[in-house]
């Protein structure tokens, strides 16, 4: 089958023309992310000593990202007052009271992006607090635009459930954390990496190997593939008598994710081609989303 997804004229993903083009959105993007999970840390009105080393991670990446002053200074912070989470919480309040001046939300792009964040924060420590789940229901109740997403609805239903006694088990913590993490992946707890630029977890995701065929099938790829360019990807699955192309739509068999999120999406975690993907399978089960390990398999990489 031809490959049909080349397009004379486009920017190149991930180059830096493109980059250019978005470096406002994306600026405003990871400031929002980053102040969502300065908020959520702050939830639970103290510092707990498990959420240091997520918390410094995440500073980690936006100081790599953005070269931003207040990051560098928190990790030099961090370092100071290693024992004492009560400085380092005055710290974050003294950051976000400020920061918060700087990113004024101006649409859904940034309530989501923020939300994100907070989610991230609340969970960096794989545990929920009653104060974090007051918190987190409060955003929701307040924004139609992050209640209509069904994970985050399924997530505000668990969180609403697990306070109705006023406090909340160990159990009903780990729910709500496997809820956040099919937004934002899995902790920095668990993972050591940061939170900001991961893929979530994909419900439904194709599993079974013998069910994945290149021939005669579509695909669409997005995110940044550790295997190679996607240019290179698309390439071979041409050879192997595939098709792809550059947009999700119903003819599309296989939507296949990296396992990094690109620098130019929409959201933190997510980009329209998911999204698009995520409606359609709601009314006619297809496309397959795909991780990138499997395509890897498949193209024997």
């Amino acid at each position: 089958m031809a490959d049909i997804g080349r397009k004379t004229g486009s920017l190149e993903h991930e180059g830096v023309a493109l980059g250019r083009i978005h470096a406002t959105a994306n600026r405003q993007k990871a400031l929002g992310y980053w102040l969502g999970f300065l908020r959520g840390v702050l939830a639970s009105e103290k510092v707990e000593r498990a959420e240091m080393a997520p918390l410094r991670v995440e500073a980690q990446q936006f100081l790599a990202l953005m070269h931003d002053d207040d990051a560098a200074e928190l990790i030099r912070d961090l370092d100071t007052w290693s024992d004492a989470p009560g400085e380092i919480y005055s710290v974050l309040e003294t950051i976000v009271g400020y920061r918060s001046r700087e990113f004024v939300i101006t649409n859904d792009k940034d309530v989501v992006n923020e939300f994100y964040g907070f989610c991230a924060g609340i969970a960096c420590d794989n545990s929920i607090t009653p104060a974090e789940v007051e918190r987190l229901l409060a955003r929701l109740d307040s924004s139609s635009v992050l209640r209509g997403d069904n994970r985050v609805a399924s997530l505000g239903r668990a969180a609403r459930k697990s306070i109705e006694d006023g406090r909340i088990t160990s159990d009903e913590s780990e729910d709500i954390c496997q809820w956040i993490s099919k937004l934002v992946g899995d902790s920095a707890t668990d993972t050591g990496l940061p939170t900001f630029g991961n893929v979530g977890v994909i419900d439904g995701a194709l599993e079974d190997a013998s069910l994945f065929s290149i021939p005669e099938r579509m695909f669409v790829l997005t995110g940044k593939f550790a295997i190679g360019p996607r240019k290179v990807l698309a390439g071979m699955i041409s050879e192997r008598g595939g098709a792809w192309k550059n947009t999700v739509c119903g003819a599309t068999d296989y939507l296949v994710v990296a396992a990094e999120a690109s620098r130019d999406w929409k959201y933190s975690h997510e980009g329209t081609k998911i999204i698009r993907a995520m409606e359609l399978r709601q009314k006619g089960g297809r496309p397959d989303l795909v991780h990138e390990p499997m395509l890897a398999s498949a193209l024997e990489l």
